[in-house]
């Protein structure tokens, strides 16, 4: 059946009906509490008679599994693994005073839907439900399973959701394809969009920076206060960690010029992956500041102080004080460099007054982006938009992909949005009103069950 012949108009308004729905559950993490919303999903899906499962891993705490099998005769091949979308029902607390319209209200207003969630993740659950109602009612020839995920616990780590399905229900994860959350916005360079494909991302640290002295009575202050000696490295941490420049990173540069008119635009896109002229390149790139942000951080390691310790009374020098670091290695880099990194920031004198403390240290990921899925990807976004251009993009953050490291799948982050004026999808997520267009809702299901077909799942 051609995707003109599928009512996309009435399938998108079904989404967002349920993407409302889906809002008014509260899973706010901690604690959570998905096991009702995951119960309505499944609710759904049995009406359509998609088998779906709810697998509780703490009392509360569930999970969605649901899968349309393949129909299709096997190519000569063999049949292909299934293609599993991946997304997560937990969301971050709110500060409701602070929102315009009740964040768990899902209100329909300026043609948007309001509401935790709306974008991290829900959004990506109810295209993903919506591409799976359609491949049954359409009874599509699929040549692989299509497979649904509905996680718990992204938020907290994953610890009840993908981290645990992988550990008691590894089979259930079986895809050679993930399509998960954190890519599809797109960003304005020079004034075109690109639209982002989530094709790495960065991993974590647990990190603190200690500073210890000479505790005593703080009427006779002294030159060896473990406070003093925290500010001296505090400072030092402001600066910007060395440039380096990872395959997927790169990708996401040679793309995004390729796709310029301006040459000066893609010489100075190009520039960026030099570190003689990195910095001006960066300066002169013409895009929004928090797309610069985003690149700048898409080529070094971070680690950003977010939480500071000391002190036990106001007329007490401390014995010691610390810093708690969010700290985010690039792919490919090992603790060793990492650490390499915070020191050459400190320089001489930081290092001297603090000692570096690290906890577990989970390195970044990238999956190859040269692949059937990424190309099916590209037409269907190119068939809704025909100069659009899907660049790989390396997410700064973490996602549940990290579970899917050795499980032998290639993971994107690909949830389609078109760029709005006065809507960045980054202070959307964990901020204030955060807010998804119907349009956008309507968008991402066309882009997303037409990349499926293209797939060859129908």
């Amino acid at each position: 059946m051609p995707l003109s012949e599928v009512d996309l108009t009435a399938a998108g308004d079904e989404a967002v009906a349920h993407l409302r729905e889906m809002v008014r559950f509260d899973t706010t993490n901690p604690p959570g509490n998905e096991l009702a919303l995951v119960r309505h999903l499944a609710d759904i899906l049995a009406r359509e008679g998609i088998a779906a499962q709810v697998l509780e891993s703490t009392p509360g705490r569930a999970n969605l599994v649901a899968r349309v099998p393949a129909t299709a005769a096997a190519p000569a091949g063999g049949r292909p693994r299934p293609l599993l979308l991946l997304s997560h029902l937990d969301v971050v607390p709110v500060e409701a005073e602070q929102w315009t319209h009740p964040p768990f209200a899902a209100e329909l207003a300026d043609g948007m839907i309001w509401g935790r969630g709306s974008i991290d993740s829900k959004l990506t659950a109810a295209a993903h439900l919506e591409v799976l109602l359609l491949c049954q009612r359409l009874g599509l020839p699929l040549e692989r399973d299509v497979v649904m995920v509905a996680a718990a616990d992204e938020e907290l780590g994953g610890v009840h959701g993908v981290k645990w399905l992988v550990e008691h229900h590894r089979e259930l994860l079986e895809a050679e394809y993930v399509l998960n959350e954190a890519g599809g916005f797109a960003v304005l360079v020079d004034g075109r969009p690109l639209y982002t494909c989530q094709v790495a991302e960065k991993g974590g640290v647990d990190l603190d920076v200690v500073a210890t002295g000479r505790p005593g009575h703080a009427s006779v202050p002294h030159g060896d206060n473990a406070v003093v000696h925290l500010g001296k490295a505090l400072a030092a941490l402001g600066g910007r960690p060395p440039h380096r420049v990872t395959p997927s990173v790169r990708a996401f540069v040679e793309v995004a010029a390729a796709a310029q008119e301006s040459e000066a635009v893609a010489a100075c896109l190009r520039a960026l992956l030099d570190p003689d002229q990195c910095d001006r390149a960066l300066a002169d790139l013409p895009v929004s500041e928090s797309t610069r942000a985003m690149i700048d951080a898409m080529l070094r390691n971070t680690f950003a102080p977010t939480v500071l310790e000391g002190g036990v009374k106001r007329n007490v020098i401390p014995s010691s004080a610390a810093v708690q670091l969010s700290a985010r290695p690039l792919p490919g880099v090992t603790a060793d460099d990492f650490l390499q990194d915070v020191r050459a920031v400190l320089g001489p004198a930081g290092q001297d007054a603090v000692e570096c403390r690290m906890g577990t240290f989970r390195p970044g990921l990238e999956f190859p982006w040269q692949t059937p899925m990424f190309a099916a990807m590209e037409r269907a976004l190119q068939s809704a938009e025909p100069d659009a251009a899907l660049v790989p993009y390396m997410q700064t953050g973490g996602t549940d992909a990290r579970f899917f490291g050795d499980l032998d799948a290639t993971v994107y982050g690909f949830v389609p949005m078109r760029y709005e004026p006065g809507l960045d999808f980054f202070e959307l997520c964990h901020g204030h009103d955060e807010r998804v267009s119907v349009a956008n809702v309507h968008f991402a299901v066309q882009v997303l069950f037409d990349a499926v077909r293209g797939l060859g799942c129908g």
